[in-house]
């Protein structure tokens, strides 16, 4: 069985940071910390319930920032931008990590979602966390050097109605990274589908 809840965050400059924990009534021993893309935090809920429910056994926390929507961020300049983000995930990492001793730890990114280096900058823990991209934008050399740089831990799902579907790049990502990759015919950049399936993600929990 599990439980939904709001753990109480503070991020950038002290202000909340939304997001929902869904906590494993028994002892799991994994937990998958998942980064939406900006604006549209909800793509991820059902992929989130699924990762967790469908036999895998994480603990799991959505962080459901959505910044698209507050002109105050939009204001600021790039750098400011990614301050603010990294902070904001920064600390729901940590509020995530002290809810029980997890011995595994899971980041699942969405569409341009990059936080990796940083997390790996600040703690420790990450280093030998997993990591599934999410219809990851392929043609952008960042998310690509993160995918790479994550080599056989990472999980690459994206399905071919998504317009950054592109073979060849997860082709170079198979053979250069050995990354994992899942591709679901008809499944689109917001995951609209009847793709996703607890049951391809198994190899999370071993």
């Amino acid at each position: 069985m599990y439980s939904f809840k709001t753990l109480e965050i503070a991020g950038y400059r002290n202000g909340p940071v939304p997001n929902t924990f869904l906590r494993q009534d028994e002892a799991a021993r994994e937990i998958a910390i998942v980064l939406p893309a900006w604006g549209i935090p909800a793509t991820c809920r059902c992929f989130t319930i699924r990762l967790s429910v469908a036999g895998v056994g994480h603990g799991c926390v959505v962080v459901e920032y959505n910044y698209i929507r507050r002109p105050d961020y939009r204001a600021l300049s790039d750098a400011e931008q990614k301050q603010w983000l990294f902070a904001d995930v920064t600390a729901a990492c940590q509020a995530a990590l002290a809810q029980r001793p997890y011995q595994q730890v899971t980041l699942v990114g969405k569409s341009l979602v990059r936080c990796d280096e940083h997390l790996l900058a600040t703690d420790a823990r990450f280093a030998q966390s997993r990591r599934v991209w999410l219809t990851p934008v392929l043609r952008n050399d960042e998310v690509l050097a993160q995918i790479r740089h994550s080599g056989p831990r990472a999980l690459v799902a994206i399905g071919t109605a998504d317009p950054f579907y592109d073979p060849a790049y997860l082709g170079d990502l198979q053979a250069a990274a050995k990354s994992k990759v899942v591709v679901v015919d008809g499944a689109d950049h917001g995951w609209r589908s009847q793709a996703m399936c607890g049951s391809r993600f198994r190899f999370l929990s071993g």
